[in-house]
Formats: C-alpha cells, sequence, structure tokens
C-alpha cells in the first residue's frame, strides 16, 4: 500500500498526506466469469484525473500488482474527478 500511496502522490502532485489507499484482500470477487485474482479500484480526486495521469497510475498498479499475481487484464480502475462542493 505505500508503494500505491508514493504513486499516487507522484503522479498527481499531491502531498502524500492527502492520499489514502484501501485494500481489501481475499474478497471473493468474479470478472468476466473468473475468479482468477483481479483487482478493482476506484480513485478520486479534486483534479489531477487526466488522461495522463490516468494511464501512469494504471501502469504503476499493474507493476505492483502483478507481484502478487494479479495480471494486467484484470486491473479495473474507475476514475472520479470531484469537485471541492462534493467533499465534507
Amino acid at each position: 500500500m505505500k508503494e500505491l500511496s508514493s504513486l499516487v502522490a507522484t503522479t498527481t502532485g499531491k502531498p502524500e498526506s492527502y492520499v489514502a489507499i484501501s485494500v481489501t484482500d481475499k474478497a471473493s470477487m468474479v470478472f468476466g466469469g473468473s475468479d482468477a485474482p483481479l483487482a478493482l479500484g476506484c480513485m478520486y480526486s479534486l483534479g489531477a484525473i487526466n488522461k495522463e495521469n490516468n494511464g501512469q497510475i494504471q501502469s504503476g498498479v499493474t507493476d505492483v500488482l502483478e507481484k502478487y499475481g494479479v495480471k494486467e487484464d484484470r486491473i479495473y480502475i474507475n476514475f472520479f474527478d470531484m469537485e471541492r462542493g462534493e467533499f465534507i
């Protein structure tokens, strides 16, 4: 998780103190009809959501998760560009 936190902070240009990473390990999930190792992710950000950053984060997450047996085609990340008023 620390590696992913650093990746997100570096890529978005935000302080790492603004980054939160959560991993639910060993969850029962099926993706594409298969229960092979997979990762589903959501990234919420005030700004910093754009094609370049999203691609860098997707690539970095893929590199990290491949070490744990999750193949690139089994990783799906949703990116949400939030408005400041949507956070309390």
